[in-house]
């Protein structure tokens, strides 16, 4: 019986060791475990908060939009766009404006720059698209059927005729909407941009830009066929770059 108990002893012992090792050995992986979630939390916490600053932050969103206004002029300027005329350079420094603000990660910008090799290859490709497709669908022509005189005509008519009654603010105000839906039809036209961003979301963001932007500019740009031109060219590419290549657009600009 002493032996018995004796080996009885040993053995429980024995298992209290192996229980002891193995409560330690899990106790270790869990807070291995645990300190790994810590870390990765943290390293995720502290990407989350570089990205929301780089939207909310109006310094390096004025920065941003100062780099994609200036290639945009670049760009524009090949295809004999006039950058050096008052208005383009007035709706370069509107756009930048929009951008004093912040700017707004929109979640369902769409598929982005998923095509593309990086941003900025997105953003050379896009600079050239719609500076392109400005002049083929916004720039008035010498023939009255093309779409670019149809459309900036159109544009031009219809804040002469809301001025005519109503006045620059009130103008602004009353036709954004139906001037944002004529942008986002003729932009939805360029290749690289259909299929890269949801109509909606385009034509909220269009549609703010027409109604946040100076009422004297916006009025004396959008009057005339030729300014229409400039306005797309100068304020609304630049935007509606930054939308497809990074899913951002000026801060409220998503919802009307």
């Amino acid at each position: 019986m002493g032996l018995f108990k004796k080996i009885k002893k040993g053995a429980k012992k024995a298992g209290d060791s192996v229980k002891k090792g193995t409560t330690s050995a899990v106790n270790t992986t869990t807070n291995a475990a645990n300190t790994v979630a810590k870390e990765t939390t943290k390293a995720a916490n502290q990407v989350a908060k570089t990205t929301t600053n780089i939207y909310t932050d109006s310094k390096k969103a004025v920065v941003q939009t100062t780099n994609v206004v200036a290639k945009n002029t670049e760009e524009a300027a090949k295809q004999g766009l006039d950058v050096a005329s008052d208005t383009w350079k007035e709706g370069s420094a509107q756009a930048i404006e929009f951008a004093k603000d912040g700017l707004e990660e929109v979640e369902d910008a769409a598929e982005a720059a998923a095509d593309w090799l990086d941003e900025n290859a997105c953003y050379i490709g896009l600079n050239m698209a719609l500076t392109t497709g400005c002049v083929a669908y916004f720039t008035p022509k010498p023939a009255p059927a093309d779409p670019g005189t149809v459309t900036s005509t159109t544009i031009s008519g219809t804040m002469i005729a809301a001025m005519t009654t109503l006045g620059q603010k009130a103008a602004i105000m009353l036709v954004s909407k139906e001037i944002g839906k004529l942008l986002a039809d003729g932009i939805f036209l360029i290749p690289g941009v259909k299929g890269k961003c949801d109509k909606e979301l385009l034509t909220k963001v269009l549609t703010n830009v027409v109604g946040k932007a100076n009422p004297i500019y916006a009025t004396a740009a959008l009057s005339t066929p030729a300014g229409v031109g400039l306005f797309v060219g100068s304020v609304v590419s630049p935007i509606v770059a930054t939308l497809i290549c990074e899913g951002v657009v000026p801060n409220g600009f998503s919802k009307l």
